[in-house]
């Protein structure tokens, strides 16, 4: 299987690094509905751990049978992440990126886009007080809100929607 990227992510087990828990919940979601490039059976673990540091010490000291790589999901086109000399030639690193902030997905799917965009609010801030979503960052709320379909539905309206930098990946290059 392949991304949009080119990278091939067949024989390859990722480890899932979430900014947040909105990019955790689409995750889940979407690897439950088996809806993204890889099955969730040959996923290692989603994890909140962002610090290339960290995922080395937790994840990649590991011997594992398979080869791994490393899915980064965040809102941050400038957060650096550099795997160590012993770790950078043997984990590949892809990263899809939800800038500004994956709440644009609900602003997508509540037909608010044109009212939004161009505008000075922050997307979590428009869909608190635009769209009543006071608990728009909350687990609860992200797993009774969405489903496989409208997550789904939403990030390809997004990436039709935005003005992606070339080469940038987004959460539509992710799923199937």
């Amino acid at each position: 299987m392949s991304g949009d990227n080119g990278f091939r992510f067949a024989g390859y087990h990722p480890i899932i690094s979430c900014e947040g828990t909105a990019e955790q919940v689409a995750v889940d979601i979407l690897l439950e509905a088996d809806a993204l490039v890889f099955s969730e059976a040959d996923v290692v673990d989603v994890t909140r751990l962002r610090k290339a540091s960290d995922i080395q010490d937790n994840y990649l000291n590991l011997d594992y049978d398979w080869p791994v790589c490393i899915v980064r999901v965040l809102d941050s086109r400038r957060e650096r992440f550099k795997l160590g000399n012993l770790y950078a030639g043997r984990f590949p690193v892809v990263s899809y990126v939800t800038h500004p902030e994956i709440e644009v997905l609900a602003i997508i799917r509540e037909g608010s886009w044109r009212r939004w965009h161009g505008g000075r609010m922050k997307p979590s801030d428009f869909c608190k007080q635009e769209l009543g979503m006071h608990e728009v960052k909350r687990e609860g709320f992200l797993k009774s809100y969405w489903d496989a379909d409208s997550l789904t539905a939403a990030a390809r309206e997004y990436k039709r929607l935005s003005k992606i930098p070339k080469g940038e990946l987004c959460l539509a290059d992710l799923i199937r």
